[in-house]
């Protein structure tokens, strides 16, 4: 029915006051984002065939889906994402995109992908990639949540157009009768005319952005449960990436799109063992680094004099208490400057375990899966340390009687290629104890590595004759070395063993957990 059938009726409603819309060019795009970060996503997206299929197919259901690719890696990689101006949005990115990125926020893996993917922008696009052609896959059901179903956002759409273009026509009418000096019967009931199709076309969408509207709330649980999903998966492709180049690149910081770091993610995602070793790598040279740095900024010498010097890490408090007052702070960067502030000198020690390190790795079958790549992990970190100071590094590789692999690693001598090798190397055999330790003299005597330090792993038991454990008693005298055993037995605590006979030091992982391992190894190597 025509709810205006007067000029009068026209005149004392709300209409009578309508103005022509201004023509707002909307967008898709929920977030805003900087040239740079323009940039950055550009050079990502270079030669990503999978990804444009994926936008495309999807693109034909829902036009704002290539924008939400966009937005959903702005979301992830931002600092501090920026909004559009809600009148700006289309409506699918209003009631679609907009909706789907403040779930992704409210995500329980939010925090956690974000920690990963802030101003990191390989693990950011990867993840974005992932959410997205999870998306792309769940959208039939996505739009149904959404109140999507018979097209009903394009519907939407098309109304609010035909509503601006009401209104304009509307406006445009009253203007013109106003400045008519004489009434104009035919010009009045154009305006009664325009003044309905406005009308209609204002409950149209009204009616249509309820339906919408009354969906999605409807479904929101299933929707929250969808994202949230696809958030999951997006951070296991964050850590992976994270992993993989923190356990294998020689800057494993640069987190950026190059030739060495998408090389190294093609290689390494074609090997399951790699990508297991990765889990726990990347972490434990992060440890490593840590030991490094701490030894570095507190040292481990005694205090036995003063200086004058500029290393405010040693500075007295005497001094740095000049930084308290506004009047005396000048005093101190004065001091600082000519390098005249009193601080402690230090006596520094001759560190414990500076020779060459041999690991003599268990892999026997019961080591399968994630023991073998924990171990693989802690063999690597060994690698690195020695390689940190210019030390030698041997991987003994060991399984049933005379079963055995020996990698050498001598200083710059080795590849990144002869480290994955290693790193894949899998006896799966039986255990045997005598093999790599035989091994493991003959590398002293016969290799270079004299004054080597052994870090023995196995999950295992093996009873070493008493003869020969004599043998190695002598061995461990003549040649002065030192055997750390690590014993995987988180899984069997009460496990009898047989690494006290020859190991001095021993760890289990019943007892501890594998970091704190790993840092007692770091602290006692660097």
């Amino acid at each position: 029915m025509k709810k205006y059938r007067t000029i009068g009726a026209v005149l004392n409603s709300p209409l009578a006051n309508v103005v022509a819309p201004s023509k707002i060019n909307t967008t898709d795009r929920v977030l805003r984002s900087t040239k740079l970060e323009d940039s950055i996503y550009t050079d990502l997206r270079a030669d990503d065939g999978s990804l444009d299929q994926v936008e495309q197919t999807a693109a034909e259901k829902l036009a704002s889906f290539p924008a939400l690719s966009r937005d959903v890696f702005q979301s992830f990689y931002s600092l501090l994402p920026r909004h559009n101006d809600e009148n700006t949005l289309s409506v699918a990115a209003r009631k679609f995109n907009a909706p789907i990125l403040e779930r992704i926020t409210q995500s329980e893996d939010f925090p956690t992908l974000k920690a990963i993917c802030e101003g990191r922008e390989l693990p950011a696009y990867e993840a974005a990639s992932e959410f997205i052609t999870q998306t792309a896959g769940e959208l039939d059901g996505l739009l149904s949540d959404l109140g999507g179903e018979n097209n009903a956002l394009n519907t939407l759409e098309k109304l609010e157009k035909g509503e601006e273009q009401a209104q304009r026509d509307l406006a445009g009418l009253l203007e013109r009768m106003q400045r008519c000096k004489e009434r104009d019967p035919q010009l009045e009931q154009s305006v009664v005319e325009a003044a309905n199709r406005a009308d209609s076309k204002q409950r149209q969408v009204e009616a249509v952005g309820k339906m919408i509207d009354a969906k999605a709330a409807k479904n929101k649980d299933d929707l929250t449960a969808s994202v949230a999903q696809a958030v999951s998966a997006a951070v296991e492709k964050a850590e992976e990436v994270q992993n993989i180049i923190g356990a294998w690149s020689d800057e494993p910081g640069k987190l950026e799109k190059n030739k060495v770091n998408t090389g190294l993610l093609d290689l390494v995602r074609k090997s399951d063992v790699l990508k297991d070793i990765s889990k726990y790598l990347g972490r434990f040279r992060e440890i490593f680094a840590q030991g490094k740095r701490n030894g570095y900024a507190y040292g481990r010498g005694e205090k036995y004099s003063l200086e004058l010097g500029c290393n405010l890490s040693r500075a007295l408090t005497s001094e740095l208490a000049m930084l308290a007052s506004s009047k005396t702070v000048l005093l101190f960067l004065q001091k600082y400057q000519r390098k005249q502030i009193k601080q402690y000198q230090r006596r520094e020690p001759i560190y414990k375990g500076m020779g060459d390190i041999i690991c003599c790795l268990d892999e026997s079958i019961s080591t399968a899966g994630d023991p073998a790549a924990w171990g693989k992990a802690v063999a690597l970190t060994l690698l690195e340390i020695a390689a940190g100071s210019g030390r030698g590094f041997a991987l003994i590789h060991f399984a049933s009687s005379g079963e055995f692999k020996t990698d050498l690693f001598r200083p710059g001598e080795y590849t990144m290629g002869d480290k994955l090798s290693a790193a894949e190397t899998f006896l799966n055999g039986g255990t045997d104890f005598q093999t790599p330790m035989e091994e493991a003299m003959r590398l002293m005597k016969e290799e270079g590595f004299e004054n080597a330090d052994i870090v023995f792993i196995t999950d295992g038991e093996c009873e070493l004759p008493q003869e020969y454990l004599d043998e190695l008693k002598q061995e461990q005298t003549a040649h002065r070395f030192k055997v750390t055993g690590i014993l995987l037995d988180k899984d069997e605590p009460n496990m009898d063993f047989s690494l006290k006979a020859f190991c001095q030091d021993i760890y289990r992982t019943s007892q501890l957990l594998g970091d704190d391992i790993v840092r007692e190894l770091v602290s006692k190597r660097v």
